[in-house]
């Protein structure tokens, strides 16, 4: 059993180990450290000795130990849960108040006409006069109250770090619900753009479509067996590009396209379709729109743990840039999600040209 698992489990077998261990470590120190009343040498030994000693003390503790016991499990396992966590504050302060009396008349009838009987009945009598009501209402909040105190401390403490996990573990569930929300969009936003293309072709040119459809193929395999998983392979989703590129140049047969991808790919790792609506949107905004001289140019530097990424493309002066569109909002949304502040976009549109830079953290593949 480990440390988390003593504390924070609500088996019954894990908080009776809990409750055995507080109490017997509170028996401990109603034994060691608070002597009965009567001690007569500085080291706290009556003239018996210590077996006398510790006898009265084991005896007295014990009935202290269930004074506190008395007050405390009311007020940690009723008075809490009904009333204090609701913050009905007036009941609970009732109920304190209630729970002080009570105990208080147990104290004085449990110390006057259980434990002093016993004690002489066993020839260990404490030098001490017969504890009054008074003294025994005093007593209660010095003792059993004060224990209660450090008792539910625990508890609220106890229950803020068991909130503050759950808290955690939602935020992660959030998370990844989220995550794959956003990556479950991009399919059919990647979709709906490539079987406008297919279906062009299948119009004009069967043997193109057919080409088309193969490479579409491929590219469903990656995106449905591969793209579920938190990161993939960067020579995969490089590999990826590659063939939607080759998809698209089949449609722009006039389209000036440059690639270049530089650095080392292997044993690398990036989350996935993060740079595929980008590439995306400078065809369908860009490269589409343009009557004369289309252009894009895509680089791609891999160092060691960042991927630079690079991308512009010209657009017909008068085209109303798709900033809001669901595969950027998407990017965007992931990025914040996946890397927090440690990424780097920036997409600038100008009069005729559309430039997107980002900068992702890489993974290494066989990390550790």
């Amino acid at each position: 059993m480990s440390i988390h698992e003593f504390i924070f489990s609500s088996q019954p077998k894990h908080r009776i180990a809990r409750h055995i261990l507080l109490w017997t470590l509170c028996y401990a120190y109603l034994v060691i450290c608070y002597p009965p009343y009567g001690t007569d040498t500085p080291d706290g030994l009556e003239t018996g000795g210590p077996v006398m000693f510790f006898e009265k003390a084991g005896i007295r503790g014990l009935f202290h130990l269930i004074c506190q016991m008395f007050f405390c499990f009311p007020v940690l396992y009723f008075l809490m849960p009904v009333f204090f966590w609701k913050k009905k504050y007036v009941q609970f302060g009732l109920g304190l108040l209630i729970s002080w009396t009570c105990v208080s008349f147990f104290r004085y009838l449990a110390f006057n006409f259980a434990m002093d009987p016993i004690l002489n009945t066993l020839g260990l009598p404490l030098n001490t006069t017969r504890l009054t009501l008074n003294a025994s209402f005093a007593q209660t909040i010095s003792g059993p109250a004060f224990v209660s105190f450090i008792f539910i401390s625990m508890k609220i403490f106890k229950d803020y770090l068991q909130k503050q996990q759950e808290n955690i573990i939602l935020y992660q569930e959030n998370f990844n619900a989220q995550l794959q929300f956003l990556k479950a969009q991009v399919h059919p936003h990647f979709l709906f753009n490539t079987l406008n293309n297919i279906y062009f072709f299948i119009l004009s040119e069967p043997v193109k479509a057919k080409f088309l459809i193969r490479k579409l193929e491929k590219m469903l395999h990656y995106m449905v067996n591969e793209c579920d998983q938190a990161v993939v392979p960067l020579t995969e989703e490089i590999n990826m590009i590659y063939d939607y590129i080759e998809l698209e140049k089949v449609r722009y047969a006039d389209l000036d396209i440059e690639l270049e991808i530089t650095g080392d790919c292997a044993d690398k790792k990036i989350a996935p379709l993060l740079m595929i609506p980008f590439i995306e949107n400078s065809f369908k905004h860009g490269t589409s729109k343009v009557l004369r001289d289309p252009w894009i140019r895509l680089f791609i530097q891999v160092d060691e743990a960042v991927l630079h990424f690079t991308l512009a493309n010209n657009k017909p002066g008068e085209a109303i840039l798709k900033e809001n569109g669901i595969g950027l909002i998407n990017v965007r949304k992931r990025l914040g999600l996946l890397y927090a502040e440690n990424h780097y976009l920036l997409v600038k549109p100008t009069e005729n040209t559309f430039t997107v830079n980002m900068q992702i953290p890489l993974e290494q593949k066989y990390a550790g």
